[in-house]
């Protein structure tokens, strides 16, 4: 499938078999991701965290030339691996376990674009080891997209507590607040890994040990107002888009 247009047929391969919230996933990427098409075609992309690997088919159809997805679960990229093949695309997506993602198994600037798409928040803090791992790995001129991460800086965790201020608390004390009033299942989720804390601008950018452009976002009238005071365009969004070019 080398046309970026063309959209492979998902609910054909099992889509139905996956969580609302997976098949939710799938639709959103497509949005969140098409204003990028021109950056994904014809180049290798890393997908870090690629879960099931729809986001590796997503790529796909904006172009990529090939995905590789890395992801810390096991269970996922086995039925992700199974899909893909079912998809015809097991040359072009590969989908890797990796239990410690700040070593990944390929070559310095391996990657001309690399996504990180609702990734950042799962990781425990701090996460400058991961920031300089994918560093590392994207080409001179590539680009890093962090996408669909809260903003730890904004008063409330909308993500996993869905708590005023719990997010500026310290684990344990918000871990406690959640279970107690019924926002957190300790059954059925790892608490460091829950998302409970977003990630910060400055906490990003004070990781990347290079030269780096941040393509700010100009969309709405804060964003062009915040740059004109030399801030950040996103200090103020839930989900800030992170769009980084390594110089």
């Amino acid at each position: 499938m080398a046309s970026s247009g063309t959209r492979p047929h998902i609910c054909r391969v099992g889509l139905s078999e996956l969580s609302a919230i997976e098949r939710g996933r799938y639709e959103t990427l497509r949005t969140s991701l098409r204003p990028f098409r021109n950056l994904i075609q014809g180049k290798r992309v890393l997908d870090f965290g690629a879960s099931y690997g729809l986001s590796a088919i997503v790529l796909i159809e904006y172009g990529a030339r090939y995905v590789w997805g890395v992801e810390p679960d096991k269970e996922r990229v086995t039925n992700g691996t199974r899909w893909i093949k079912t998809m015809g695309l097991g040359e072009r997506v590969a989908l890797s376990y990796v239990a410690d993602t700040r070593r990944l198994p390929a070559a310095d600037a391996a990657f001309g674009f690399i996504l990180a798409n609702a990734v950042f928040e799962h990781i425990q803090q701090p996460r400058a080891e991961y920031v300089r791992e994918l560093w590392r790995l994207l080409a001179p001129g590539g680009t890093l997209l962090i996408n669909e991460t809260p903003n730890k800086y904004l008063p409330a965790d909308f993500h996993t507590l869905k708590l005023p201020l719990t997010n500026w608390l310290p684990s344990r004390v918000a871990y406690r607040i959640g279970t107690a009033l019924g926002r957190f299942d300790r059954a059925r989720t790892d608490w460091s890994s829950s998302g409970w804390r977003g990630l910060g601008y400055y906490e990003l950018v004070c990781a990347i040990p290079g030269r780096y452009e941040m393509v700010h976002e100009l969309t709405r009238p804060r964003h062009r107002a915040l740059r004109v005071l030399g801030l950040p365009s996103g200090l103020f969004d839930p989900y800030p888009v992170y769009q980084i070019r390594k110089l």
